[in-house]
């Protein structure tokens, strides 16, 4: 729905029931020739097919869509029916979110890490002299009612298309995509953006292993796929 009037942007609420869905409205917005068309949310094919193409015609396409990372973006694309190529030459770049946890400021501790915590900082740390890296959590106060956190802050994830990606998107490899966006050196992934917040004392190495398991769950339902 509608929710904001904003000046100078022109916005149509869906409603299936009368025949206005996205395909619809997506059509009649591109023959008003728009500068930015902001899609709420890609869920079917024909919408990521119809936003795609826009975005090939020179329109600036903002969207959203429903995966854990960005890595996986792309592929979901292609899942739920774009053409490859089509993804490979209008994709230009991927920003993904998550939102962890801070730690409390009013009863913050040092923290010093069990076997699992130091198990993922082995994993996800590679390359990095986290030996004096001094780690925090709440022990929790009234403040933040016991649970020695208060507030959220984001993490992101951006990726931008490099020929490499494209090119394995263009074949549909799931693996040459990934080991694309991986070994680009520019690419600063979900959970690593959540350690350095919990190297800065901001968030847990708790959080970090929460955003790092829901990154792993989604690579591992990708591999079987």
């Amino acid at each position: 729905p509608v929710e904001y009037r904003l000046p100078r942007v022109s916005q149509v609420q869906v409603h299936e029931k009368i025949g206005l869905d996205f395909g619809t409205v997506l059509r009649a917005s591109l023959r008003q020739d728009p500068d930015i068309l902001l899609v709420g949310e890609i869920r079917d094919g024909e919408s990521a097919e119809i936003a795609l193409r826009a975005a090939m015609t020179g329109h600036m396409v903002l969207s959203t869509l429903h995966t854990n990372d960005a890595v996986t973006s792309a592929l979901r694309l292609i899942d739920i029916g774009v053409d490859g190529y089509l993804v490979a030459t209008a994709l230009k770049a991927i920003i993904a979110q998550r939102l962890v946890r801070r730690v409390c400021s009013s009863c913050v501790a040092d923290h010093e890490p069990d076997a699992n915590e130091r198990q993922l900082l082995a994993l996800i740390g590679k390359g990095r002299d986290l030996s004096k890296a001094v780690f925090r959590r709440g022990v929790g106060c009234p403040h933040c009612f016991n649970t020695g956190y208060r507030g959220r802050i984001g993490v992101f994830e951006m990726l931008e298309i490099n020929r490499p990606m494209a090119d394995a998107l263009r074949e549909n490899s799931i693996a040459g995509f990934s080991k694309a966006c991986h070994d680009n050196p520019n690419f600063h992934p979900l959970n690593l953006s959540a350690l350095d917040y919990a190297i800065e004392g901001v968030t847990t190495l708790e959080e970090v292993m929460r955003v790092s398991a829901q990154v792993e769950d989604e690579l591992t339902i990708e591999d079987s796929e």
